[in-house]
């Protein structure tokens, strides 16, 4: 029954919908002046039913499954409701505070009767063709888009390394700037909004992440909850996340296994934006550690520079270096504590950790799900983060659910759906 919770999930939705009148709050007449926002870069029209069939494929649920047609069946003859998809540029900075435009998605009702707005930040796959700009701009429905089923508006960042900015390693884990990034995004949007449509944003959201979202989503509530940025979010739901890096590269250092090549792209990434210097022959192993791009070992290529320059993804990295660690990672890599090259990291990791670096108010509630079969991110990471939390005295809720990061991610937006369907 559980891969059909969705499509029902849905149909309740759509009743629920039908008989509950919403508000559209108008902005003020006359001209407006963008701050943020600078670019429309494509836009497409799509219906409830569109944006489901996307969805459900996303995950894995086949439309020709005999429920799912009867219900998809459904939802195209009670409602056909028009949402729009708009990928965008906008002002913001990197992590050297130089101004850059970035670049994000974002889907919105037709009719404007907004049932709230939900910010999520992008699940970050290795290679830049699946940032949710991208994937708009070829007129296709972004997976992290989907609380806009049930007529949210729903806002995704592609955060930096991505399209004008393509040139930078993209700063997974930078906790200061992923927030940054996100609410400039968001401002970006108000001013579209009110500039297209003369509607005010309203000045709550709610924050939802998964995979590499899941700290981002922690940071955006950090950063809108540190900095008078004048939003208000009272509630995260995170998901299959590294809150903590070194205890993420602690529990790989003991697993010795990761099916997901984030970590050399984490370690570049520190590197580059806090200057570390390091050395990548005692970083990388088997050839990871050569610095040209190139895909000629004879050239001093097909390592690390070659696979990690964002035109390559997960499945391209996986088949070349497999799930052995050993495969790619320096021996110092396996050890209890950082040392050599790897104790440069400490510092930055623990500026950048959700857990050691930020004490939540209690009043923001944090839904948290990992699975204990995550094939990749351990779930010590969200394990540390619950037990830190909590002795913080902050308001957190855990399930520590099965199944790999797929089946996880799954039942991640199941009920983040069914909590909005009741809200």
């Amino acid at each position: 029954m559980k891969r059909f919770a969705l499509p029902f999930l849905i149909i309740f939705s759509v009743l629920f919908l039908r008989c509950t009148p919403q508000e559209a709050p108008n902005g003020s007449q006359g001209e407006t002046s963008s701050t943020y926002f600078v670019e429309e870069l494509g836009t497409f029209d799509f219906t409830l039913k569109e944006g489901l069939l996307e969805l459900l494929a996303e995950i894995g649920i086949e439309e020709t499954d005999p429920t799912v047609s009867q219900v998809i069946e459904f939802i195209d003859n009670v409602l056909s409701a028009q949402m729009r998809v708009v990928a965008i540029s906008y002002n913001t900075f990197d992590p050297f505070g130089d101004p850059v435009l970035g670049t994000g998605a974002f889907v919105y009702p037709r009719d404007l009767q907004v049932r709230g707005v939900i910010e999520v930040p992008p699940i970050a796959d290795l290679d830049q063709e699946t940032s949710p700009s991208i994937v708009t701009r070829k007129g296709r429905f972004y997976v992290e888009a989907f609380p806009s089923l049930l007529k949210f508006i729903t806002i995704t960042p592609d955060m930096l390394g991505v399209e004008y900015t393509r040139h930078m390693p993209r700063p997974y884990l930078n906790d200061a700037n992923s927030g940054m990034v996100a609410y400039h995004m968001r401002k970006a949007v108000e001013e579209y909004l009110l500039a297209k449509e003369n509607y005010q944003l309203g000045n709550t959201s709610m924050v939802m992440g998964y995979s590499l979202g899941g700290p981002s989503s922690l940071s955006m509530a950090k950063y809108y909850t540190t900095n008078p940025t004048g939003i208000r979010v009272d509630k995260v739901f995170t998901g299959g996340g590294a809150y903590d890096g070194l205890e993420a590269f602690k529990a790989y250092a003991r697993i010795e296994k990761n099916d997901y090549m984030a970590i050399p792209w984490i370690i570049i990434s520190m590197d580059h934006y806090y200057q570390l210097g390091l050395d990548y022959s005692k970083i990388f192993a088997n050839g990871m550690e050569n610095p040209v791009n190139s895909p000629d070992p004879a050239q001093g290529g097909d390592g690390y520079a070659y696979w990690f320059d964002g035109t390559h993804g997960s499945g391209s990295l996986h088949r070349r270096w497999g799930s052995d660690l050993r495969n790619y990672m320096h021996e110092d890599f396996f050890s209890d504590e950082p040392k050599g090259e790897f104790a440069k990291l400490i510092d930055c990791m623990n500026e950048n950790s959700l857990a050691r670096s930020w004490t939540p108010d209690p009043l923001l509630d944090i839904h948290l799900l990992h699975s204990s079969q995550d094939n990749l991110i351990p779930v010590d990471c969200a394990d540390y983060l619950y037990k830190t939390f909590k002795e913080k005295g902050c308001s957190i809720h855990y399930v520590r659910t099965t199944g790999d990061h797929y089946d996880a991610g799954n039942e991640f937006v199941m009920t983040s759906l069914l909590y909005l369907l009741l809200k």
